[in-house]
């Protein structure tokens, strides 16, 4: 029983009645149940513990009596940019979010905050803006001069810096779950930290938010200017892969077309559609048919669905040295224009084909004479497939041993696969004599599985026995080693005619057919791969006119009769014909034969499924009859032959590449991989806004489906995030769940006018970060009252200034920056500081590239955390411990924990005792006395000197350690071998071993770690 969606609640139920009759508690079964007074028949059963009050039930019926509306959840509706509120002797609110914020202040009975301390606000926005202190050169600054002029001017100097672009990409490194390994199994090294600093480029050029999202869901499908717009599509890339042999292809790829769908929900939707894999949505409107459906965008890549343990499973782009950038951006940028164009063409395929139709264009097919067997395999279920050859007989064909497989991949149609030990039969055919002309075709995939074994060689057509029979007599196709083998055998080897083609890569659709003359000679036989004729090889040409090639084992698909089958090969549109087939008919069969039979049936191309359009306007109309197409092709696979020219050798770095079937996919049952109930195409949830009407249903146009002036979720959802990373906690708390069961937004009326302002400035996110930080909402003291905590106790309505804990990656790298240690150097290659030693080793197979950990040397160790290796198997640890991901799914909100581990780090970790260490060189030599250089250290860490009532406290710490090291100078000696980098020789060792337990202190101060 669902009451959430109207849709439920007024659908007529088994007995004919509804939940709800509007107007009429009497006759509503809902009302009748809640008052039930049978205990099993009661709702909510007394079992449960939740019973309804007496007010809620007189609710209840209060809402059907008088009618029963429903209304959307608030997240579903468009949001409506309400007029800030004014409020009389106002002189608080700088903009418009703090006119909302104050109106709700005052509805509860709240004030806002004073203003906060200058010292601390500007090393709250350094900390907001770049991840990084602020220098104490311009604390003081703003201190002597806290003006708004001022502060604006430092904001917009952070925003211009590429600390701001690294910070903003820390962020979005785990809404993506950017990782340097693969995930799983070996869990070996990936290389796609180009994608990486393409996030880095677009915050520091302030890339409108539509493109940055564009680009990163469908880069691959926009006609590219540039590098960053193939980059870009590492986002789709970024998922957990594997290569375990055991695993299976069909299901990896239903895993990691499943991870994307709940990615892209989370971080653009901010629901939980994953939810729906299984069942449909328990709380939210998803249906098990939405997902599937959504996941049908991310299901038609045209990578492997492993990744073969190598660090560059294609697609790939190979980034060039430097020197050769240019080169490539120009040759980039000259494969634009007929990209465009052939895009353009895409996008009027129809039109175009109407007028050709209009002026003639028709479809030959190809003769149905002397056809004998046609296996469509298109039945898409069960164990009989269908002869559609004219007058078959028999006209059915069943399956023995094990079942075929159905719908696993689309090409015409969605196909077939043989299963490991599947017999498929025809004994009436085939069964010809060496002066017997004939052909066969169909369409194949021959199967790669997982650690890129493939499934052997085999026969893919035969009516041919073992040795035992004749020495193998008979006929059949063969694969081996990826060639096409033309076998006619009367015995084997002395008497038979056997000739190969080159080698055509397996996991691909190939139309593949032969046909022999009868002459009883090698050269009667020609075999074609897609239409083409291909050059044969010759290795056996010894069967002499006479003699017979007749057996009495069937024809088989996929297999000999006693041997040699090729296992769990795809197969579609097979055919056998009694005669020879011109060159003529072998270039229509793959695509021109069967438009014809589609528009003969139907030739209105709007009522086209998916699939017929494919074939139709895709594949023989722009692939064969389209002489504008077919230039652009042409010049398109020289603009690809050059840019590969400049970028061979270069650093790969993973991409996306659109296949070029239709975006479909299966609703599985309960989830399982294999157990497919219906086939549906590309289409976004039912519940939210349409895509445009004539849009794509490709990643691009689901990313202009994003974009729409309607979309109630993608501005909301963004700005939420952007709110959560400054303030500590989005408007919405939970920031991957704007459904039902998420918590509702502390102020809505603040969320949607911030959702509309961002798309009415032009997706400026700079601009959006401006404005929060510019705001009085954020420049109020965080101090709080006994009344702001009763009536606001988590801040949820900003009576006071935001403080938490900052991240882990944040804490590293300011301690780093205070000790003087930090190498400010923007991209490059993931880099690897210490860490314990063990922790690889202990999760990583044997085989691993990723096994042992070895820490760099030299700057390495001073780059900032989000350049550390990320591998899935073992985050950096100490990062981890302050709540950083392993990213292995999406995350858009962080814990914060506090445990006493995370003090172990920033008391023990060999990179906060190194930097604690340089911290005290830069004290001493900096200050000439005790006093001063506790100052100095406050002024590092805190961004304000300490009072006089704290100065105290460090000066006695002070007097211990200096009486501890200067009695124990071996053990002064060693804190000071912690870390690479050398200690200042010039400085006494107890001295340094004295200031560096001081620094620590610091590094160690609750203020410190907060913001």
């Amino acid at each position: 029983m669902r009451l959430d969606r109207k849709d439920y609640a007024f659908r007529p139920r088994k007995d004919g009645k509804a939940l709800l009759v509007p107007g009429k508690p009497e006759e509503s079964a809902l009302i009748k149940i809640i008052h039930e007074t049978d205990p099993e028949k009661r709702m909510p059963p007394p079992k449960a513990h939740r019973q309804l009050k007496p007010e809620e039930v007189a609710l209840l019926e209060r809402w059907v009596k008088e009618g029963a509306k429903y209304e959307e959840h608030w997240s579903f509706i468009a949001p409506v940019k309400k007029v800030t509120p004014e409020i009389a002797g106002d002189t608080w609110s700088r903009n418009g979010i703090d006119k909302i914020v104050l109106a709700k202040l005052k509805e509860k009975g709240l004030s806002p905050a004073p203003a906060e301390d200058p010292h601390t606000l500007i090393r709250r926005v350094a900390l907001d803006v770049t991840g990084l202190l602020p220098d104490p050169a311009d604390v003081e600054a703003f201190a002597a001069n806290p003006s708004d002029a001022a502060y604006e001017a430092y904001i917009d100097k952070l925003l211009a810096s590429p600390r701001y672009a690294e910070h903003r990409a820390r962020y979005w490194l785990d809404y993506v779950r950017y990782s340097d390994t693969h995930g799983l199994h070996f869990d070996n090294l990936r290389s796609i930290w180009p994608y990486r600093d393409y996030l880095i480029r677009s915050f520091q050029n302030n890339k409108p938010f539509d493109r940055f999202l564009t680009e990163q869901l469908a880069g691959d499908l926009l006609p590219a200017a540039n590098i960053d717009e193939m980059v870009a599509t590492g986002y789709i890339r970024a998922n957990v892969s594997t290569n375990e042999g055991g695993t299976i292809p069909e299901e990896v790829q239903v895993n990691n077309t499943r991870d994307r769908t709940e990615a892209f929900g989370a971080a653009f939707l901010g629901l939980t559609v994953g939810c729906s894999a299984c069942h449909d949505h328990k709380f939210d409107p998803t249906s098990q048919k939405d997902f599937y459906s959504l996941s049908a965008f991310f299901n038609n890549t045209a990578e492997k669905s492993w990744d073969e343990n190598v660090q560059d499973p294609q697609p790939v782009l190979r980034i060039p040295a430097a020197d050769k950038l240019p080169e490539l951006e120009k040759a980039i940028a000259a494969r634009h224009e007929p990209a465009a164009k052939y895009e353009e063409l895409n996008n009027h395929a129809e039109a175009d084909f109407r007028q050709a139709v209009a002026s003639g264009l028709k479809a030959t097919p190809v003769s149905t004479d002397d056809l004998k067997v046609r296996l469509r395999f298109d039945e898409g279920q069960g164990d009989v497939v269908k002869n559609s050859a004219p007058g078959a007989d028999p006209a059915s064909y069943k399956v023995e041993t094990n079942p075929l497989v159905w719908g696993e991949d689309a090409w015409l149609w969605p196909s077939m696969r043989m299963d490991i030990a599947s017999r498929l039969a025809l004994p009436e055919e085939g069964d010809f004599e060496s002066d017997q002309p004939f052909s066969a075709s169909f369409w194949t995939m021959a199967r790669l599985k997982t650690a890129n074994i493939d499934t052997g060689t085999g026969s893919m057509l035969s009516r041919m026995g073992d040795s035992s029979r004749n020495s193998n007599r008979g006929w059949d196709l063969f694969y081996e080693g990826g060639k096409f083998i033309f076998h006619m055998v009367h015995q084997w080897p002395q008497n038979a005619i056997r000739v190969e083609s080159a080698p055509f890569a397996r996991g691909e659709w190939k139309h593949v057919g032969f046909t022999y003359d009868g002459s009883a000679k090698a050269a009667g036989v020609k075999l074609y791969v897609d239409g083409r004729e291909v050059p044969l090889k010759v290795t056996n040409d010894t069967l002499q006119p006479g003699q017979t090639i007749r057996t009495d084992v069937p024809l088989h698909v996929g297999r000999r009769e006693d041997t040699q089958p090729l296992r769990e090969t795809r197969y579609q549109d097979l055919r056998l014909y009694t005669r020879t087939l011109s060159p003529e008919e072998f270039a229509r069969l793959p695509y021109e034969d069967v438009a014809s039979e589609i528009l003969a049936k139907q030739p209105d191309p709007a009522k086209w499924s998916q699939d017929e359009r494919f074939v139709v306007l895709n594949r023989w109309f722009l692939g064969s009859v389209n002489q504008e197409a077919a230039r652009l092709r042409g010049e398109l696979a020289q603009a690809d032959a050059a840019i590969n020219e400049i970028t061979k050798g270069g650093t790969p770095t993973l991409i996306a590449r659109e296949k070029a079937t239709p975006a479909t996919a299966s609703v599985l049952n309960r989830g399982v991989y294999s157990a497919r109930k219906e086939r549906v195409y590309a289409r976004t949830p039912e519940f939210l806004p349409p895509m445009a009407a004539g849009e794509t249903h490709d990643r691009l146009g689901l990313a202009r489906w994003l974009l729409q002036a309607d979309q109630p979720l993608l501005g909301r959802v963004t700005v939420n995030r952007m709110w959560q990373e400054i303030f500590g906690t989005g408007i919405v708390e939970t920031t991957d769940d704007f459904g039902i069961m998420g918590m509702r937004p502390s102020n809505q009326d603040l969320l949607d006018w911030l959702a509309i302002e961002f798309r009415e400035t032009g997706w400026d996110m700079r601009k959006m970060y401006k404005l929060m930080l510019m705001s009085a909402a954020y420049r109020q003291s965080n101090a709080a009252t006994p009344d702001k905590i009763a009536k606001d106790d988590k801040n949820r309505l900003l009576s006071r200034g935001p403080r938490f804990r900052m991240d882990a990656e944040v804490l590293r790298d300011s301690a780093l920056q205070a000790a003087g240690l930090l190498v400010e150097k923007t991209g490059g290659p993931p880099v690897k500081p210490y860490q314990p030693p063990g922790v690889w080793e202990a999760v990583s197979m044997p085989e691993s590239n990723t096994k042992a950990y070895t820490a760099d040397t030299g700057e390495n160790l001073y780059r900032r955390s989000m350049y550390s290796f990320w591998k899935r198997f073992a985050p950096p640890p100490s990062l981890e411990t302050f709540d950083a991901q392993a990213r292995e799914v999406v995350c858009t909100r962080r814990a914060r924990t506090n445990t006493p581990l995370q003090a172990l780090v920033t008391m023990n970790d060999p990179q906060f005792v190194e930097a604690a260490r340089k911290l005290a060189e830069r004290a001493i030599k900096a200050a000439p006395d005790d006093a001063a250089r506790i100052q100095f250290m406050a002024e590092a860490t805190i961004s304000r000197k300490l009072s006089e009532k704290e100065v105290p406290a460090f000066a006695k710490s002070l007097e211990k350690f200096r009486s501890y090291f200067t009695s124990k100078a071996d053990d002064a000696a060693a804190l000071l071998t912690t870390g690479d980098s050398p200690a200042d020789a010039s400085i006494p060792a107890a001295e340094t071993a004295t200031w560096t337990m001081v620094a620590n202190q610091f590094l160690n101060l609750d203020e410190y770690v907060n913001k």
